[in-house]
């Protein structure tokens, strides 16, 4: 780790992106950049990154699940050229990337086709999953497809317990083995993991030796967050000095997080990220369920302008959902956004 915290963050958010681009090989994303950052300059935001939802199905059922949705089923979920139309629009944002996520992303059958078109848009794509999916055969169907990274959930650097976690038998084997099946496939693979109270440090020293050890491009650390099933859970959120404790483990070439300083805000504040659910709803962010609209009824880019030029949030070091009054700023923030769009 370097020294001093800016450079730190610094190296890895452009350690990140060359690692991205180079790994996705279109010329396509490249020409998003100049969009992105003409956007930002003329204080225009452009989410870097827009998480986009494909699904709530999943055949896990763990304890930390930010989404907690009650309909596992496909119930109004958004269709191929639903997702279509709204990949074109998030490119008209001016966005870098778009992450597939929910739920279990590879429970849908279009996401060959959903992840392609993104390619072709010229977007960054990335997709988060348990691996429980990931066969030869289907890592080799994303890299056709386009996928520049791939990101798996370990919860645990233990089996039993990562499937005691994750509630299903097998899970940790199976992730494992989905890991290098990406590798194989040539798809860039990021370990992902809550900074859970029961990891500090040892653990997640394990997961850190367990993603060199399988070739990983890095390690992602999130903080644990009162949202989901984890809902006004605060006395399991982790206290600044264990925050502090989970930052020294930062890494500018492999060891990663959000907030990699006490002073850092989140991308919710510095507008550069933005939630779209299965069935259309946008929140702030993945960890911040308060609707601002739906896309099947208004377009994302009026959605997203009335969000950030409303915003007026300074919140450093942890989410927003972990501080009671941050939580209530936003809630209202997002009424008042939901409101005026009628």
């Amino acid at each position: 780790m370097t020294n001093s915290p800016r450079l730190t963050t610094l190296a890895n958010r452009v350690y990140r992106m060359v690692r991205l681009y180079s790994s996705n090989g279109a010329l396509g994303a490249l020409g998003q950049l100049p969009r992105f950052a003409a956007r930002r300059l003329f204080l225009r935001p452009a989410p870097a990154n827009v998480s986009l939802a494909l699904t709530y199905r999943c055949q896990c059922r763990c304890e930390h699940c930010y989404s907690n949705a009650p309909d596992r089923d496909d119930h109004e979920e958004l269709s191929t050229g639903e997702l279509k139309s709204i990949i074109d629009q998030i490119k008209r944002l001016g966005a870098l990337q778009v992450i597939f996520s929910a739920g279990e992303p590879l429970l849908r059958k279009d996401l060959d086709e959903i992840i392609h078109h993104a390619h072709q848009a010229g977007l960054l794509t990335r997709l988060n999953t348990n691996g429980l999916l990931l066969d030869p055969e289907r890592a080799a169907r994303l890299k056709k497809a386009g996928l520049t990274q791939c990101a798996v959930s370990i919860d645990y650097p233990d089996a039993g317990v990562h499937d005691s976690l994750r509630g299903v038998p097998g899970a940790f084997d199976r992730a494992v083995q989905g890991i290098r099946h990406l590798q194989e496939a040539g798809i860039p693979c990021q370990i992902c993991t809550y900074a859970s109270r029961r990891l500090i440090p040892d653990g997640l020293k394990e997961i850190i030796s367990l993603g060199r050890q399988l070739g990983a491009m890095s390690v992602y650390f999130f903080w644990p967050v009162a949202a989901g099933r984890y809902d006004s859970a605060f006395e399991l959120m982790l206290s600044a000095e264990e925050r502090e404790l989970v930052r020294t483990l930062q890494d500018p070439t492999f060891v990663h997080m959000e907030l990699p300083t006490a002073r850092t805000r989140c991308d919710v504040i510095i507008k550069r990220i933005l939630f779209i659910s299965p069935q259309g709803d946008v929140t702030p962010c993945p960890f911040v369920p308060f609707v601002l609209g739906n896309v099947r009824d208004l377009p994302l880019e009026e959605i997203w302008r009335r969000h950030t030029s409303a915003l007026q949030l300074d919140f450093r070091d942890d989410c927003l959902m972990n501080d009671v009054r941050q939580r209530e700023l936003i809630r209202k923030h997002a009424a008042s956004v939901a409101g005026s769009l009628g």
